[in-house]
């Protein structure tokens, strides 16, 4: 249970330091004095969105800490697990660094017995520790997936169902991923056969790297060969030729071989001349050589433009720049055909996976629902007694239970009927429920969950809403029958209920200060009286008030 709660520069709050003892606690003040802080603190403390403008001076840390006795609450694997040590009693604080508002960089942090933890895991312990209640949660009892949440509560399968979640995430990702390959390997088959006759029409061409501009120049050659042969032998024939250069230049090397053996400058022209002339020579045997190579076939020259013409065509027909591209294409091809071939090999492995996690689904929802299914009976049951309890002598109250096609939450659809007559059937809550009824129909569930689950610490703000008069005071005996057995924190505005309080805090404002505070401090004795004398009479407490808070007091 809480022993202790610290609040330091949190909203109206300045500095905190709230003893809290076992049974029924009760918080009481006027509107708007800041009852509800301490709610906050409670969430922030376990988890909840720290949200801007939390901290009363921005430039100061914001710190919330609660001490926990949690001795035989089987906290030590969670400690061991979450790496902090274990203690009674247990520390937990929240703070939030100067600036921790969204986008100013500030940060905000969680310890447990000064060992950081994340924000999951301070919420995940929470769980175990304490139920804040409010009058949000009042209006989500009429939703069909809070009702199931609550039925999971008292069957005791909120962590069976939390894991079946996950289950059934990884699942559905698998069945997804399975009718996305189905849908691929059907688009698939109806373009097998076109890509694969396009990948043949690429095969049977026996594409080659670099063949296109070989064949160009090739074919140009070809075109031209009558041309080309005649230039290189007239070449050959005007350097070696009877004629040619090379016999001209024999005689001009003849002529300058005579001076050369008497003056240097000659000698230095017959060098350049027989150089010329072994170029020529060169050039000439060349020529020849390569007029012996150039092919008059006409044969070969259409064979290599019906080539070019296919290389072309395959071009044009698929967008492709040139040969390279159209290599590229071809690999492309034939990796689709490959992939879509191994499509079937991946829809079968998908299928056996998909087929042994919907049965290892089907397995778990079945054991949440035969659980949901016992408790049903057992909670209506139970609910309707805590209602007679409180003022509904007639109430019927039952869940029920229709089977569903597995979905995140399972295979079990409730509804809740609600009937405060005697002659009337139950029916859905949001139809004929008031705001009392469902508070009274909440405390009653909220009250059996705790129970269900062990939760050492319940609290309640303004579960109250709605009631009034003795239905008021049999909600504060049901609220201290709680106490008896666990820890109970209750912000109320009713004095029937705040009169069977263990401890009676009272909650209001500083207003003589510079800044406006709020201060929380017990109530004993005859404060306590005139706490609820004010409570039912005003500001102005009269006599008769003060007699009925005596016998309010009695009446505990």
């Amino acid at each position: 249970m809480l022993k202790r709660l610290s609040i330091t520069n949190y909203l109206l709050i300045d500095r905190l330091e709230l003893d809290l003892g076992d049974g029924l606690t009760i918080i009481t003040g006027e509107t708007g004095s800041g009852k509800s802080i301490l709610i906050g603190a409670f969430g922030l403390a376990m988890g909840g969105r720290a949200d801007a403008g939390l901290a009363r001076d921005p430039e100061q840390r914001c710190i919330i800490e609660l001490e926990v006795a949690v001795k035989g609450l089987g906290l030590e694997a969670w400690c061991e697990a979450a790496g902090v040590p274990y203690e009674d009693p247990l520390i937990i604080r929240r703070q939030l660094d100067p600036g921790a508002s969204p986008g100013t960089g500030g940060r905000s942090r969680a310890f447990v017995n000064d060992t950081p933890v994340r924000l999951e895991q301070l919420r995940e312990l929470g769980e175990r520790l304490i139920h804040v209640h409010s009058q949000h949660h009042t209006l989500l009892l009429n939703d069909a997936r809070f009702q199931l949440g609550l039925v999971d509560h008292v069957a005791g399968q909120s962590k069976a169902v939390a894991a079946y979640r996950t289950d059934f995430r990884a699942w559905r990702a698998v069945a997804d991923e399975l009718e996305r390959v189905r849908e691929e390997e059907a688009r698939g088959r109806a373009e097998l056969d076109y890509l694969a006759f396009q990948l043949d029409e690429l095969d049977q061409a026996q594409l080659k790297e670099g063949e296109q501009e070989a064949l160009e120049a090739d074919l140009e050659r070809a075109e031209h060969a009558g041309e080309i042969q005649q230039a290189l032998q007239a070449t050959d024939q005007g350097i070696a030729g009877d004629e040619g250069l090379l016999h001209a230049l024999a005689a001009l090397r003849q002529q300058l071989g005579r001076a050369a053996r008497h003056d240097a400058g000659a000698n230095e022209l017959l060098t350049r001349l027989t150089t010329v002339a072994i170029e020529l020579k060169d050039i000439g045997a060349e020529a020849e050589r390569l007029a012996a190579g150039v092919t008059l076939d006409p044969r070969a020259a259409e064979r290599m433009r019906e080539r070019l013409d296919l290389l072309l065509r395959l071009q044009q027909k698929h967008r492709a720049k040139d040969t390279a591209a159209l290599l590229a294409l071809r690999e492309d091809l034939r990796a689709r055909t490959t992939r879509m071939g191994s499509l079937s090999g991946r829809i079968a492995e998908l299928e056996g996976q998909e087929a042994s996690m919907r049965q290892h689904l089907l397995a778990a929802a079945e054991r949440i629902s035969n659980a949901r299914r016992k408790a049903i009976p057992e909670l209506s049951t139970e609910v309707v007694v805590q209602l007679k309890k409180l003022g509904m002598p007639h109430a019927r109250f039952e869940i029920t239970h229709q089977a569903t096609e597995p979905g995140p939450h399972g295979t079990d659809a409730v509804r809740a009927l609600f009937s405060a007559n005697r002659d009337r059937a139950p029916e859905p809550l949001d139809k004929v429920a008031s705001g009392g009824e469902l508070s009274r129909v909440m405390l009653a569930l909220i009250g059996l969950s705790a129970e269900s689950l062990g939760l050492p610490t319940v609290v309640f703000d303004e579960i109250d809403t709605g009631v009034s008069g003795e239905v008021a005071d049999r909600v504060g005996e049901l609220m201290a029958r709680m106490g008896r057995k666990r820890q109970v924190i209750a912000i109320t505005h009713l004095p029937q209920i705040a009169s069977k309080a263990d401890v009676h805090l009272l909650v209001s404002k500083d207003h003589a200060a510079e800044v406006v505070t709020t201060r929380i401090r017990p109530v004993h004795a005859e404060e306590r009286v005139q706490v609820l004398a004010q409570m039912l009479s005003g500001r102005k407490t009269t006599q008769a008030a003060l007699e009925n808070a005596r016998e309010l007091l009695k009446g505990r």
